[in-house]
């Protein structure tokens, strides 16, 4: 008894200090949304005064209980109020901008004897995330060993600027198979879009698994990688070359007619790719 007695007035007054306990406030938010910002304090047995939001360093949204009204907004460029659901604990933030972006700390204090105040801070950035997945163009969904695989893959607009890059298999591209294009800048304002082509010669070990396939997979990301979007498509094997296949596919749109001389000459250019393509194979 004499042990909890001895421990009682070391934490209890710890318990009625006014303190911040979090500040909830996005790292990333998404251009044109809407973002609720929470500030949880106690303040313990005192009396509170007031509840303040800054961006910067500047004031922006004051709760003070005891007035009327008890919510006052002050003007800050990027800072708009759905005061709708705004009170001493939450705030929302709606048609976000770019210059949303930034420091916002919370300030709570308490009314007298105490006058006691604390703050917390948390930094938020804002970024226009893309809208879709990126574009694959160019790329086939079937090819044979020994062909040539090239396509683009352009991504969404968004800002910042996008990291583009093509994986084989799960395995990132080199510098050799990738070329990279100027970056598109949007009219509507300082939204990016950019596109990076891959182009390299299918090899046997690239189709994987019991159904020797081929992933190729497009992604663009931010910050750093840390969001990312992506675009995959999974590629077929082919036994006989893209350009045998057309010729073979020509030969059997042609195989009812009456000239035989096109069957003939169809056939003979058949094989000479057929075996130009054993000789690439043997090579």
């Amino acid at each position: 008894m004499k042990f909890i007695t001895w421990l009682f007035p070391i934490f209890f007054p710890l318990t009625l200090a006014l303190k911040i306990i979090d500040v909830l406030v996005p790292r990333y938010a998404d251009l044109k949304q809407s973002v609720e910002l929470e500030c949880n304090f106690d303040v313990g047995h005192d009396k509170l005064y007031s509840v303040k939001w800054y961006k910067d360093d500047h004031e922006f949204y004051r709760f003070v209980p005891e007035d009327r009204p008890t919510i006052q907004v002050f003007h800050l460029p990027g800072i708009i109020l759905d005061l709708s659901h705004c009170n001493m604990r939450k705030i929302k933030l709606s048609n976000l901008t770019l210059q949303t972006s930034g420091i916002y700390r919370c300030e709570v204090s308490t009314d007298g004897p105490k006058f006691e105040m604390v703050f917390k801070s948390a930094n938020m950035n804002v970024l226009a995330y893309p809208e879709e997945n990126p574009l694959i163009e160019g790329v086939l969904n079937r090819y044979a060993v020994g062909d040539l695989l090239s396509g683009n893959c352009t991504s969404s607009k968004s800002y910042p600027q996008p990291l583009m890059t093509w994986y084989v298999n799960g395995v990132q591209a080199s510098n050799n198979q990738m070329e990279n294009y100027p970056v598109m800048v949007n009219p509507e304002g300082p939204l990016y879009s950019k596109a990076v082509g891959i182009r390299f010669k299918v090899e046997k070990d690239h189709f994987q698994g019991p159904n020797e396939e081929l992933d190729l997979t497009c992604e663009a990301s931010l910050i750093q990688e840390q969001l990312k979007w992506r675009k995959m498509i999974v590629i077929q094997s082919l036994t006989q070359s893209y350009t045998e296949n057309m010729f073979l596919e020509k030969y059997r749109n042609n195989i009812n007619t009456i000239n035989p001389g096109k069957h003939i000459s169809t056939l003979v250019a058949l094989f000479v790719a057929s075996f130009t393509h054993m000789i690439v194979h043997e090579t």
